[in-house]
């Protein structure tokens, strides 16, 4: 198994907020490539931007988070488990002078050798692929998604579509209300997976995304897949993770 990283920080941007964490390394800003077959846990989080610390909070939970023991990893053991770290987050948050709101989205995987567990809050997503097709194992939680769920399609196209509705820290526990964690024992069908951050899926259309996860996967393949969202417009941080099962 060959899992990559890589990570750019925005245009015009003085931190990257975006980090990613394989096998106990936090990466940001950078590329990181390892191979493995051992069960790691695999998590991206993307620090909210609008609020100060963005940068601490998402390397705050992913530090937090290499603390599971995957060996005795269960849904309900992994949902307590990030619900604790976001109680935590939130007293690192409350003494730390004008961060006291700091946020980050969060989602990642851990796999075990015939299942796997998914976890997810906020916008950063997890797609697998099936042949040549991409699915997307995670829903956004967001304003834009909410309205399209309860059927108000005009006042979606009208939202701020990156606008999130949950995450983990924000001053708030009710934030990191919407906590999911599933068991999925059918990973294994998807060839690859892909973690990515809203400043990539946003900008690149799924077709894209497709080629880019049918084709070679090197550091240089995921680079032009950056600058594509670049090009797109994209001027938030850029994290992709890639996980090749081949």
């Amino acid at each position: 198994m060959k899992i990559c990283v890589y990570s750019k920080i925005g245009e015009g941007k003085c931190v990257c907020e975006d980090a990613a964490m394989v096998a106990g390394t936090i990466i940001s800003d950078s590329y990181f490539e390892i191979q493995t077959e051992q069960t790691h846990t695999v998590a991206i989080a993307d620090g909210v931007g609008g609020n100060a610390g963005g940068e601490c909070a998402s390397r705050y939970v992913l530090e937090k988070l290499n603390e599971v023991s995957a060996a005795d990893v269960s849904a309900e053991y992994l949902k307590q488990f990030i619900e604790g770290v976001n109680n935590k987050l939130l007293h690192y948050a409350s003494s730390s002078s004008g961060k006291e709101n700091m946020a980050t989205t969060l989602t990642g995987l851990i796999m075990t050798s015939d299942s796997g567990y998914l976890f997810h809050v906020g916008n950063t997503r997890i797609y697998g692929l099936q042949g040549n097709y991409l699915k997307q194992l995670t829903e956004d939680q967001t304003t834009y998604q909410w309205l399209l769920n309860i059927g108000q399609i005009d006042a979606a196209e009208k939202c701020n579509k990156n606008e999130i509705t949950h995450c983990l820290g924000g001053g708030n526990t009710q934030y990191a209300s919407a906590v999911c964690v599933k068991e999925y024992d059918t990973l294994n069908a998807y060839k690859r997976l892909l973690l990515t951050t809203d400043g990539i899926h946003e900008y690149v259309s799924i077709d894209e995304l497709e080629d880019f996860m049918s084709g070679e996967l090197s550091e240089a393949t995921m680079q032009l897949l950056v600058d594509k969202a670049k090009r797109n417009g994209s001027s938030d941080d850029q994290t992709i993770i890639v996980i090749d099962r081949m």
